[in-house]
C-alpha cells in the first residue's frame, strides 16, 4: 500500500503545527569565542575579511597583509606580506572565491589573488580617490570603495585596477557594504545612509537616519543591513534599497569599530573594549543582541562572519579571536502518516544561523535504542537562519506490522544536532497470513534445571517471536526468553510458556501445556486439585475430591469408568480394565471399550466433595453375568486456575457382594429341586 495523495497536505499541516508549537530560537545569537591568538605583534591590524573558512585576510596600518588558510583552528598560521609599504591599509574585502581588495589612505587599491600557497598580491593601483575608508566586493566582477571626500568609486574589473567615481556626496564616507551587484550601502560621518540598487551608476541616494556619526555598515545577501554609530547604537533595515527605507535603532552600549552580517541573518558588532554583540534577527521589531567578552583586555578593530556560522575578529594588538554559532537543534516528531509498507517522518530543525551541511532521518527496525541501518534526506530545502523549520521525509519498502525507530539529524560546520528517538509500528497487511504458534516445553521440571520453550510455528515461516513464562497463570517478571531456569519459588507450582508470533499479517499468541514443579519431592504440587482413592459399592463408584484453592471459578471435574470387552465373534469371552488383561483367550477376534459409568460436576473453589457415578445398564448386565472384573477409573478436570488435565487414573475391581451371591446360590438350589420333582 502506497502513501495516499492527500499525504502532502497532511504533512504540511503537521509541520506547520510543530513549528508553531516549538519555541523559536530566533533572536539573540550566542557565540563562544576562542582565546586570542597573536599573528602581528608589531603591527596594528585594522580590518579582516574571509572568502571562505579556508581563506582569510587581515590588513594593518603599516602596509602589511596577513593571510591564513586555517582560520578556524586554535592557533591559525598567518603569512605576512608587505603589499603597500608606508601606507595605512584601512579596509579589505574578499569576494567569495576571490579576489581580495585592500585600500589605503593614499587612494590606492591592492588586489590579491587566492592561490594554493596563499594570497598573491599585485602592486598598488590608484583609484583616483582620496583617503579610502572602505571597500566591498560582493563578486569577482564588482568592487565598490568610498573615501573621506564623499566619493563612491566602483570597478567591474578589480583585478585590472580600473576604477571610476560613480557618485559624489557632501559627507565624509566612512564605510561601505554591498550585499550583491544590486545593493550597496555606504554610511557617513553625518548620520546619513547612501544607497544604490545600481552601484556602478550615479543613482545613489542619501537618507538621514541618525544624528550621530555612522562608523560601520554591513549588508547581507538576504537584503538586510546593519550599521553602528558613535553612540553605540545598532541601526537596522530590512529594505535599505527602497526609496523610503526604514531603519530601526537599538542601543547596545558600545564603542563600535566594525560590523559583519552573514546571509543567515547573523550579525556581529565589535567594539574598542573587546566586546562582541550578536543578533540572529536584527531587523525584527524587537531585536535582541547578546553580549560576550570576545577579547578580554583587547580593542577589536574588525570582524567578519560567514554563512557557515564562523566569525573571526582582529584587535589593535595584532591578535585574532574566533567563534562559531551553536550546532543545529533538532526535534524528532511522531510520523505524519503510517501505512503497511511506508511512513512519513517529521521533525523540527533550527539551523542556529548557519548553513546546514546535512539534514536526514536515520531509522532502523526495532524499538528505541536499536541501531540505525538506513537514512533518508530531509525533503525540504532549509533556510540558513535562526528559526524553527519543519522537515519531513517519506519512505516506502517497510515490512508490515513491524516496529521501527527513527531520529532527525542535522549538521553544520558548527556541529551536529540529533533528535530523540521516535518509534512507530507499520499497519498489518491483509495480503499476509497470520502465523499461529503451538508452543511446547522440554527439559527437566526441577529447581535449577533449564526449560526450553519451542514456538511450534510452521516450517518455512520466519515471524518475530516473543516469549513469556507463566507461573500458575501469572506472568513471571523478567522471564522473556525462550529458555527459563526453574527457581526455588517455582516449587509446588505449574509453569507454562507463552509465545507471540508476529508477521506482516498480525500477531497470534498461544500458551503451552503446563509442567509441574514438585514441592519437596512430592509428585503432586501444592495448591492443585487433589483426588483420593476410587471405590465401588452397591453399584456406585465414588471418589473424594478437593478443588484447588487457586481455581478462581471453581473446578470442572469428570469421573469416567470404562472397561474393555474381549470378543470372540459376538460372544464376550472376557471383561477387564485393559485389553492386555484378557490374554490366553485363543479365539479373540476384537476388543471394544465400553463406558460403565460417568458423571460431571462443578465444585466450588477449595470445596471437598465425594463424586458418585452410578453404573449404567451395560455395567449392571456385565456384572450380573461376569460376577467380577476390573475396570479403569479416570478423573479429568481443573488442576489449578483454569488449567485442565488428567487428575487420577486407577484400576478398580467390580464384583457382586457376598450376601447377594449367597442368596443367588440358594435360589438356584431350590429351582433345581423343583425341577427334579417334576420329572
Amino acid at each position: 500500500m502506497r502513501v495516499p495523495h492527500l499525504l502532502a497536505a497532511t504533512v504540511c499541516a503537521s509541520l506547520s503545527l510543530l513549528a508553531s508549537l516549538t519555541p523559536a530560537a530566533h533572536a539573540a545569537a550566542s557565540l563562544t569565542w576562542s582565546p586570542p591568538s597573536s599573528f602581528d605583534a608589531s603591527g596594528t591590524p585594522s580590518a579582516v575579511s574571509c572568502a571562505s573558512e579556508s581563506a582569510c585576510v587581515a590588513v594593518e596600518q603599516q602596509g602589511e597583509a596577513f593571510d591564513t588558510s586555517d582560520p578556524t583552528v586554535a592557533t591559525p598560521t598567518w603569512t605576512a606580506v608587505p603589499i603597500d609599504s608606508g601606507q595605512s591599509l584601512d579596509a579589505v574585502s574578499c569576494a567569495p572565491g576571490g579576489p581580495c581588495v585592500a585600500v589605503d589612505g593614499r587612494g590606492d587599491a591592492v588586489v590579491g589573488r587566492l592561490a594554493s600557497g596563499g594570497v598573491v598580491w599585485s602592486s598598488p593601483v590608484s583609484t583616483h580617490g582620496g583617503v579610502l575608508t572602505g571597500v566591498s566586493c560582493p563578486s569577482a566582477s564588482l568592487c565598490v570603495a568610498v573615501d573621506e571626500g564623499g566619493d563612491v568609486l566602483a570597478s567591474t574589473e578589480p583585478k585590472s585596477g580600473a576604477w571610476k567615481v560613480v557618485s559624489s556626496n557632501d559627507g565624509r564616507l566612512l564605510a561601505v557594504s554591498c550585499a550583491s551587484a544590486a545593493l550597496c550601502v555606504a554610511v557617513d560621518g553625518a548620520g546619513e545612509v547612501i544607497s544604490s540598487t545600481e552601484p556602478t551608476s550615479a543613482s545613489w541616494t542619501a537618507r538621514q537616519v541618525d544624528s550621530r556619526e555612522l562608523l560601520a555598515v554591513s549588508c547581507s545577501a538576504s537584503g538586510a543591513c546593519v550599521a553602528s554609530d558613535a553612540a553605540g547604537d545598532a541601526l537596522a533595515s530590512a529594505d535599505p534599497g527602497a526609496s523610503h527605507a526604514t531603519w530601526s535603532l537599538t542601543p547596545i552600549d558600545s564603542e563600535p569599530t566594525g560590523v559583519s552580517c552573514a546571509t543567515t541573518g547573523l550579525c556581529v558588532i565589535v567594539d574598542k573594549s573587546g566586546n562582541a554583540f550578536a543578533s540572529g534577527d536584527p531587523t525584527s521589531s524587537t531585536p535582541e543582541w547578546s553580549s560576550s567578552d570576545a577579547d578580554p583586555g583587547g580593542s577589536l578593530s574588525g570582524v567578519v562572519c560567514l554563512s557557515s556560522g564562523f566569525c573571526i575578529a582582529v584587535d589593535s594588538g595584532g591578535r585574532s579571536v574566533r567563534a562559531r554559532v551553536a550546532a543545529p537543534t533538532t526535534t524528532s516528531a511522531q510520523p505524519g502518516e503510517v501505512t503497511d509498507d511506508g511512513a512519513t517522518f517529521t521533525g523540527i530543525v533550527n539551523p542556529n544561523d548557519a548553513t546546514l551541511t546535512a539534514c536526514s532521518f536515520e531509522y532502523g527496525e526495532g524499538a528505541t535504542g536499536g541501531s540505525y541501518e538506513s537514512s533518508v534526506p530531509c525533503s525540504q530545502a532549509l533556510i540558513a537562519n535562526g528559526e524553527n523549520q519543519g522537515v519531513s521525509a517519506t519512505i516506502s519498502g517497510l515490512s508490515a506490522n513491524t516496529t521501527y525507530h527513527y531520529r532527525l539529524v542535522a549538521s553544520s560546520l558548527s556541529g551536529t544536532g540529533t533528535g530523540a528517538d521516535e518509534t512507530f509500528t507499520t499497519a498489518t497487511s491483509t495480503q499476509i497470513a497470520i502465523i499461529h504458534p503451538n508452543p511446547s516445553i522440554t527439559g527437566t521440571p526441577a529447581v535449577g534445571q533449564a526449560l526450553t520453550c519451542h514456538a511450534g510455528t510452521a516450517s518455512g515461516t520466519s515471524p518475530q517471536l516473543s516469549y513469556a513464562w507463566v507461573r500458575d497463570q501469572v506472568p513471571i517478571v523478567g522471564a522473556a526468553g525462550s529458555t527459563y531456569t526453574v527457581k526455588g519459588q517455582d516449587s509446588g507450582h505449574h509453569l507454562q510458556c507463552q509465545v507471540t508470533a508476529t508477521d506482516g499479517g498480525g500477531s497470534a499468541t498461544a500458551l503451552s501445556g503446563f509442567v509441574t514443579i514438585p514441592a519437596g519431592g512430592a509428585p503432586t504440587s501444592a495448591g492443585e486439585t487433589s483426588v483420593g482413592n476410587v471405590s465401588f459399592k452397591n453399584g456406585r463408584v465414588r471418589v473424594p475430591i478437593v478443588c484447588s484453592t487457586l481455581a478462581g471459578s471453581g473446578c470442572e471435574v469428570t469421573l469416567k469408568l470404562t472397561a474393555v470387552e474381549t470378543l470372540s465373534g459376538r460372544r464376550i469371552v472376557a471383561v477387564a480394565a485393559r485389553a492386555g488383561d484378557a490374554a490366553g483367550h485363543a479365539a479373540v477376534s476384537r476388543h471394544a471399550t465400553v463406558t460403565l459409568a460417568s458423571v460431571h460436576a462443578r465444585i466450588a473453589r477449595g470445596a471437598r466433595v465425594t463424586l458418585t457415578a452410578i453404573l449404567n445398564p451395560t455395567a449392571r448386565h456385565l456384572l450380573a453375568s461376569r460376577r467380577r472384573f476390573t475396570a479403569y477409573a479416570a478423573v479429568h478436570g481443573t488442576v489449578v486456575g483454569v488449567i485442565e488435565a488428567q487428575l487420577a487414573q486407577q484400576i478398580l475391581t467390580l464384583d457382586v457382594p457376598a450376601r447377594r451371591a449367597s442368596s443367588h446360590a440358594t435360589s438356584a438350589h431350590k429351582a433345581s429341586k423343583r425341577a427334579a420333582r417334576g420329572r
